[in-house]
């Protein structure tokens, strides 16, 4: 009996060793990407190099390095972007908390939860054809200008406000029922003067979060902002962000001064998603701390109760009709080339997919070039993601699990642009100091990805176990069950499905990402990549690429279609993940969790 209980002792010993060891994975990434971006800014410590890259001026054949004006473009298109989705975003909400008819409440909801997994190539696709066309006739110019891009930019951070917005509002207002009910008040009374001053920190958290999603996104800017490096005097005039400016001058020679902006531009970036993450943490600290959550008097007035209305209802019936005109343009145009043909070309399927004949005129290689990223990513990621999710739910204490925590934190709020420098950056270094042949490649964009989507994998691994009741743990303590047997064999089971949304969500997040792979390897025209240093094709890239680079309209009907083929698989994936969450939480709510 002795060496067993020393065998199991044993064990958990081993077993914390290794979830430690996951949680610190989390860690060393950040340290790494800091490290990384620090090291390549060295070479910029010197005045004479600072004051060309700190400068107004971006014309490197006359020598001029400066990313001011990007770095001023990033501010104002994400600020601009937030204007207007933050409004919409609002009256979203309002809408479906009582200032609209309860029946369209749940499939606003359901439409919003739905844009979460809508690929931002897909988005920029579709405003490169439809969008930009319109702005360049009504409005005159070019159409690729700060507005195009603001608008594409606000409605892909409009479901980050909303729902951030929809959660807080539904942790305050049981609250409030009772109170408002013996005052007398209607339900947009209720509302205006009681639930919304009380979610004033909610309502800054959607702020910030969709201000950092839309600073943080690189593949819009790209396609539809112009990417003149000026300052825009004008909506109607082109400017170029910090993440448009990494993706376009990564291809420069490595000993110019161009090469070092990236990582002043990376270093910035990153700065500021530490900024956002500790004004997130005061804000979610101080709301712990107050009874009331942040109260803010609204101002008074008979006019705030009709604006209100009119808020949410032009939300209730902007946000779908131009999500619907969107995707019924994709529609539209990507239908009519789905089939075979799309994916196989002219090769035919059976020899494509049996004797590994090569296919040139189809997505075939694309697709394939996805499906290994997303093996390898979750073959890396998933481990990682869901061991340091146990880890901080049931092991960790005290300063290391605050760390860890705050790291992953700090992680998911680096965009992923970020992500892709880092790995350039990789590549760079090996190529330095002891492999000159090191290169971009499949196994460097997995990994990649993989470190991209860790903080979703432990953010829903850590929720599932920390929403079991914890009743459960002291039932397993009083049947003599270790930690570990307890996490195992009882909490993981019944927090099963949880997990795997949280699995699924990472998959649909690694397939529909291009900023990360734009970086680190993938080319067109590449084939199917016969070993994992080798370049490779993906649907995202490709999307891109023929909607820049299109030379025929049979082209560009294959975006389309591989457009509307991507955004199938993520909505699937994201429908999947949805399900099995909401499902977990019904079992918990029927008491049905062992049946």
């Amino acid at each position: 009996m002795a060496g067993l209980d020393a065998n199991t002792g044993r064990g958990e010993r081993i077993v914390t060793a290794l979830l430690f060891g996951a949680s610190a994975v989390c860690v060393l990434c950040v340290a790494a990407i800091l490290g990384f971006l620090a090291w390549f800014c060295l070479p910029l410590l010197s005045w004479r190099e600072l004051s060309v890259v700190l400068s107004w001026r971006w014309e490197p054949a006359g020598g001029s390095f400066g990313i001011l004006p990007m770095a001023v473009g990033s501010l104002l298109l994400a600020g601009s972007a937030l204007l207007l989705a933050w409004p919409l975003g609002l009256g979203l909400c309002l809408f479906v908390h009582g200032l609209g008819p309860r029946r369209l409440a749940r499939p606003l909801l359901a439409l919003v939860r739905l844009m979460t997994g809508v690929p931002t190539v897909v988005y920029g696709l579709v405003a490169a054809f439809l969008l930009v066309p319109f702005v360049r006739r009504a409005l005159s110019g070019s159409g690729y200008c700060w507005l195009a891009a603001a608008l594409m930019l606000a409605l892909l951070a409009l479901p980050t406000i909303v729902l951030v917005l929809d959660g807080q509002l539904r942790l305050v207002e049981p609250r409030l029922r009772l109170t408002a009910a013996s005052l007398g008040l209607t339900r947009a009374q209720e509302l205006l003067r009681l639930a919304l001053p009380m979610s004033a920190r909610g309502l800054r958290t959607a702020g910030v979060l969709g201000f950092s999603r839309a600073l943080g996104d690189a593949l819009l800017p790209l396609m539809i902002s112009g990417n003149a490096a000026q300052l825009p005097h004008s909506p109607l005039d082109s400017l170029r962000t910090l993440t448009a400016h990494i993706a376009l001058v990564v291809a420069t020679d490595s000993q110019s001064a161009a090469y070092s902006s990236l990582f002043a531009c990376g270093l910035l970036l990153f700065g500021v998603s530490y900024t956002v993450n500790l004004g997130l943490r005061r804000l979610g600290s101080a709301q712990g701390g107050g009874a009331t959550g942040g109260m803010t008097r609204l101002p008074a007035g008979r006019w705030l109760e009709p604006l209100a209305v009119a808020l949410a209802w032009l939300s209730a019936v902007a946000v779908p009709a131009a999500l619907a005109v969107l995707l019924g343009y994709l529609v539209w145009r990507g239908a009519p080339t789905l089939g075979l043909s799309l994916i196989f070309g002219d090769t035919p399927p059976l020899d494509a997919l049996l004797r590994g004949a090569p296919v040139f005129d189809g997505l075939w290689p694309a697709c394939l070039g996805t499906l290994w990223l997303v093996f390898l990513s979750a073959c890396i990621a998933v481990p990682l993601g869901v061991a340091s999710g146990i880890h901080l739910a049931e092991y960790a204490t005290g300063r290391a699990g605050r760390l860890a925590a705050f790291c992953v934190d700090l992680l998911a709020g680096v965009p992923s642009i970020l992500m892709g420098l880092f790995g350039f950056a990789l590549i760079l270094l090996l190529r330095r100091s002891f492999w000159p042949q090191a290169n971009t490649c499949l196994l460097l964009s997995a990994l990649c990805l993989a470190m991209l989507v860790l903080p979703y994998l432990f953010s829903a691994t850590r929720s599932c176990l920390e929403g079991l009741p914890r009743e459960l743990r002291l039932a397993c303590a009083a049947l003599g069950l270790s930690r570990w047997q307890t996490v195992s064999r009882v909490l993981l089971p019944v927090a099963g499905q949880g997990v795997l949304g949280g699995v699924i969500l990472a998959i649909g997040r690694v397939a529909e990402d291009t900023a990360v792979i734009l970086l680190t390897g993938v080319v067109v025209g590449a084939g199917t990549p016969a070993s994992l240093t080798d370049k490779f094709e993906a649907l995202p890239f490709t999307i891109y690429y023929l909607a820049a680079e299109h030379q025929t309209p049979q082209e560009l009907d294959l975006a389309f279609g591989a457009a509307l083929a991507l955004l199938c698989l993520t909505a699937l994936l994201f429908g999947a993940a949805r399900r099995l969450r909401s499902g977990m939480a019904r079992r918990w709510e029927s008491g049905r969790s062992f049946t």
